[in-house]
């Protein structure tokens, strides 16, 4: 969206009906990653609600350092995260691991995306999808559907660039077996190629 900080400047100044303009915007990419966490379609409609209404609200604290977008996915990822932590009782999401420690590690893995028949392996990667913690499906949906860079996913999630890196390659690698598991030769036809765009940020 064109001239968003004079969109924002004519809000705050008392043009509030302005602000449709952007749930027009982003409404469906908010729905996206919410529903990609709770996995539930009433659950993720009642946060892309909640994540607008904060934003109206909170929109003076709004500094342009970052994308308009990059700061509602970051309100739409917090709030979807406490309320899947609220709902399973979970005692964390933030992708510390079995031994406590992140992974410090290059995104060497593949483009999951491609090969085989378009409508099967969309099929496999959803129900794969389904399979993963909450964290992995969040960050697959910026990296690989949504297209932030890493510096974009770092301000969303609120952790480091390269622990950004280590959780993607991570995620990325858990949903490769996950879809060898359930749908065994046709999930190594998946294909083992670096994304070109995650080349150049490494």
């Amino acid at each position: 969206m064109r001239n968003e900080k004079e969109l924002i400047r004519k809000i705050l100044k008392g043009e509030k009906e302005l602000f449709s303009l952007f749930i027009r915007e982003y409404e469906n990419q908010i729905y996206s990653l919410c529903v990609s966490i709770v996995k539930n379609r009433e659950e993720a409609i009642d946060l892309v609600q909640d994540t607008f209404y904060l934003a109206f609200k909170n929109l003076s604290s709004f500094k342009g350092n970052s994308k308009f977008s990059t700061w509602l996915y970051r309100i739409a990822y917090n709030l979807s995260i406490s309320r899947v932590r609220r709902k399973n009782n979970f005692l964390s999401l933030d992708g510390v691991y079995e031994d406590g420690k992140e992974l410090d590690i290059e995104d060497e893995t593949s483009d999951i995306w491609f090969s085989i028949d378009e409508e099967e392996i969309k099929m496999m990667i959803e129900e794969g999808m389904k399979k993963l913690k909450p964290w992995e499906r969040a960050i697959i949906e910026l990296r690989d559907i949504k297209n932030l860079n890493y510096d974009e996913i770092a301000e969303v999630l609120g952790i480091p660039m390269g622990t950004v890196k280590s959780r993607l390659n991570r995620a990325r690698n858990h949903l490769r077996k996950i879809i060898e598991r359930e749908f065994g030769t046709k999930g190594n036809k998946i294909n083992h190629i670096d994304r070109d765009e995650d080349k150049k940020e490494l």
